[in-house]
């Protein structure tokens, strides 16, 4: 299987440099000249090598013992370095990492169809098998991978009651320059995915399937996702579909290369680790990255993403800060109807934003409002963009938090948050605020995945109302998160005050169960306590936080507000 079809161009890479002098024509001294430098040449494709190379790549590495039950008793996943060489005289392939080496010549191949070449060495105890499927062996049409190839070495050792499987699986070819690395724009790749899956207690499994990586070259970003299918190493027994790989990561501004986290979540196993790529072809056509994982329960998933630009994949979200398609985001808010009773509570109500620039809030139970560039009015803080506009039952106030690089305070990537204050609607005009977050999820498989720790740093903003004057202000302060995986745990501090009061530092305590962040206990170091409702945003993680409402008795005052961090 290859990776699906992108947009390709013929050009031609390397350079021929030719030295040269010339003597006098006279019986003196003559100049002495270097001989020329033999030609520089380079492969110009994989499709038709005509050069020996040894060829930049991406590389990982899994290793396993295997009991005569062909049940894992031991894994790792580890990326380690790679090389991969072709020698033009002997039509051979190198392989060699961590000390091993292996040379594939042409008398050691067994199939070579469908782009697709097998090669087996067998010495003694020793197997080595290498597949590699590439535009060389058969020739792909022009829409398939010409830049870029796949490989993987696997090396079975025998013993008495177990053998020990390594197998390397790698990306190959010829990178792209770092000036043909776009920074503005963005494109989507389709992929193809490969790797090996190690579940303590049962049979190693090789994995493949498809999916997409989607790159926002202004952002410096990247998603990836695949649905994969398991079968076994040994058996060959198809375990079934519907395991995921997913992953994220950002781009190097001065190579090319990204790197980032991904998430195996398997069929009996899920891990959490890193990967790292690179781009090829002389215009970024292709795309090609490694990954390792591992996990709580002693599994780990070792594997390869090969893509290719593909036009024709519908657009998806990469940043709340820039939409690339039309979006309504989930809101859960705190929010409370203003008077001598503040009736605080939760709600989830939606954010719509589309690629023309119009947002749409609508808090639970209260009037919706469609917000467009001319609704801007001046705000008193440069990280809010400030709306009004008219309702049915009067005006309606919408502050929403900027998103991305723009913001001087807390650049997030993947939430924002606002609030929305106006009257309740039919016919009431009865003052109401309600405090929202939204964003680009995380979902709850990876946050399952995920072991170890995480910490968030970010803000705190709300709206204090006290009954006893009936008289609200705005609230502003600092926030911090820390998440324990491994517990299922998360707690941290809101510091919260207004212009003329200071309301003190609450500490936050709560849980997660299957993925998901619950209600979290807020209590007053002073005074004071409240719940909160955060979440996970980004593919990873990477930013956390949710609305907040607290109640302080001894000040006749009740809060509500969203605190957002980014770390993870």
């Amino acid at each position: 299987m290859h990776a699906s079809s992108g947009i390709r161009a013929a050009v031609t890479f390397g350079a021929i440099m030719a030295l040269g002098g010339c003597g006098d024509g006279g019986g003196g001294m003559v100049a002495s000249v270097s001989a020329p430098p033999p030609p520089v040449v380079s492969n110009a494709s994989l499709a038709s090598l005509t050069a020996s190379q040894s060829f930049s790549n991406n590389a990982a590495s899994a290793t396993a013992t295997i009991a005569a039950s062909a049940n894992v008793t031991a894994a790792s996943s580890t990326s380690q370095p790679l090389t991969f060489s072709y020698d033009l005289a002997s039509n051979s392939y190198t392989v060699s990492t961590q000390g091993r080496s292996q040379t594939f010549a042409p008398a050691s191949q067994a199939s070579a169809k469908g782009g697709i070449a097998v090669y087996a060495v067998t010495n003694g105890a020793t197997a080595d098998r290498l597949t590699i499927e590439t535009a060389s062996v058969t020739g792909y049409a022009a829409t398939s991978p010409q830049y870029s190839g796949l490989g993987y070495w696997q090396r079975t050792v025998s013993g008495s009651g177990s053998s020990d499987v390594s197998v390397d699986f790698f990306i190959y070819g010829l990178p792209s320059a770092i000036s043909a690395v776009p920074r503005t724009g963005s494109a989507a790749y389709a992929t193809s995915v490969y790797g090996l899956v190690s579940p303590l207690g049962t049979e190693a499994r090789f994995f493949q399937g498809t999916g997409r990586m989607d790159v926002d070259f202004a952002d410096a970003l990247l998603t990836t996702s695949a649905t994969v299918s398991e079968s076994g190493i040994v058996s060959q027994a198809n375990y079934g579909t519907g395991a995921t790989l997913t992953g994220s990561g950002t781009l190097s501004s001065s190579a090319n290369a990204f790197t980032g986290s991904a998430v195996y979540t398997g069929l009996n196993s899920a891990s959490h680790g890193t990967l790292a790529g690179q781009f090829y072809g002389p215009g970024a056509q292709e795309v090609g990255a490694s990954f390792t994982t591992t996990g709580a329960d002693g599994s780990s998933a070792t594997g390869v993403i090969w893509g290719n630009q593909n036009s024709t994949l519908p657009p998806i979200n990469l940043t709340v800060a820039n939409p690339a398609t039309n979006a309504t985001y989930n809101a859960p808010s705190a929010q409370m109807t203003l008077g001598q009773n503040a009736n605080p509570g939760f709600a989830t109500g939606t954010v719509a934003v589309t690629t023309a620039g119009t947002t749409t809030v609508t808090p639970a139970g209260y009037p919706a409002a469609t917000l467009v560039g001319s609704d801007t009015v001046a705000g008193t803080n440069a990280n809010f963009t400030d709306y009004s506009t008219a309702g049915a039952d009067g005006a309606i106030a919408v502050n929403l938090y900027k998103a991305g690089s723009g913001n001087t305070e807390l650049a997030l990537t993947y939430m924002s948050f606002g609030s929305w204050q106006g009257p309740t609607g039919a016919g009431n005009s009865a003052a109401a605020v309600s405090w929202f977050a939204y964003g680009l999820g995380t979902a709850p498989a990876v946050i399952q995945a995920r072991t170890g720790s995480a910490n968030y740093t970010g803000v705190a903003y709300g709206t204090a109302y006290n009954s006893a004057t009936n008289t609200s202000a705005a609230v502003n302060g600092n926030a911090s998160f820390a998440v324990n995986f491994d517990i299922q745990g998360y707690s941290g501090s809101l510091g919260l005050k207004s212009a003329t009061t200071n309301y003190g530092t609450f500490n936050v305590s709560g849980v997660l169960a299957s993925g998901v962040a619950q209600f979290g206990s807020l209590t007053g170091v002073t005074a004071g306590a409240g719940s909160i409702l955060p979440a996970f945003y980004g593919p990873n993680g990477q930013e956390f936080g949710g609305p907040f409402r607290i109640s302080i008795p001894t000040a006749t005052t009740t809060i509500v507000g969203v605190a957002a961090g980014r770390g993870g």
